[in-house]
């Protein structure tokens, strides 16, 4: 089964849990109006952006070893190409894909490394991250107003079974990046939204709107120091930007918001 195309995120905002370990990293988020995209080794899950490589038959193992050698050959004569062209046929044959099969996979991660990911969700409300991302209320979240040029390019992660999360190497899905918008099913509760920079873009920080960051929502369980820390920074900020706390609302089970 193909995977499916990525849909592009439509919620009205997005939101960013982080925790309160590097606090320096929000204020440059703050005043300079730059995000930090974290290259794929840098995310929480190790198979996280890297697509389930399908078992490939002889040909279509030697077609792949050899478009990769040409490609890192860019310079060699035709006729040294089609004699390593030969001496790795001779090889995958002598070895076997499944033999080899490995060594593929771990090439393709190594090309893939640098592409960059900023992961947000489409609530505020999520005890799950909360606990998981912002230090169990002790950090923050950001919340983004979905408009504007870069959130273009915002789009809805899918959840499959690992048994549908498998592409051969020639196939669309693997050329055009589909497997960054998929995760396993384990993941489903987090309702991502995804922005992808690929690895030829060459940054790792993008600029954004002021006016697109509409608020900074403080964890519960935040520390007073801290608090008063992005509550200053936050009044520096031009435009001013508002600044929330949630608070666990016991009648209707939820977490909410509060002007503080």
């Amino acid at each position: 089964m193909p995977l499916p195309e990525p849909r592009k995120a439509t919620a009205s905002h997005f939101y960013k849990y982080s925790n309160a370990a590097h606090l320096e990293w929000l204020k440059d988020t703050l005043h300079d109006h730059e995000i930090y995209l974290p290259n794929l080794p840098e995310l929480n899950d190790d198979n996280d952006g890297l697509p389930k490589l399908a078992m490939q038959s002889e040909d279509e193992m030697v077609s792949f070893i050899y478009r990769q050698f040409a490609k890192s050959n860019p310079d060699m004569p035709k006729e040294d190409l089609e004699k390593n062209a030969l001496i790795i046929r001779v090889n995958v044959r002598n070895h076997g894909p499944a033999a080899l099969h490995p060594s593929l996979v771990q090439s393709l991660d190594t090309q893939l490394k640098d592409f960059r990911v900023y992961s947000m969700t489409k609530r505020f409300d999520m005890g799950n991250l909360w606990a998981l991302y912002a230090d169990g209320h002790r950090g923050y979240c950001l919340e983004f107003e979905n408009v504007g040029p870069m959130f273009e390019h915002a789009k809805d992660v899918s959840y499959l079974d690992l048994k549908d999360m498998e592409i051969s190497v020639p196939s669309p899905e693997l050329q055009k990046g589909y497997f960054l918008y998929c995760k396993t099913r384990d993941w489903e509760c987090e309702e991502e939204v995804r922005l992808v920079l690929p690895s030829k873009d060459g940054r790792s920080k993008v600029r954004f709107d002021p006016l697109w960051l509409t608020r900074i929502i403080l964890g519960k369980a935040m520390s007073d120091e801290n608090k008063n820390k992005i509550r200053l920074w936050a009044k520096e900020r031009k435009p001013e930007l508002t600044v929330v706390t949630t608070y666990y609302d016991a009648t209707k089970r939820a977490i909410k918001l509060r002007e503080v």
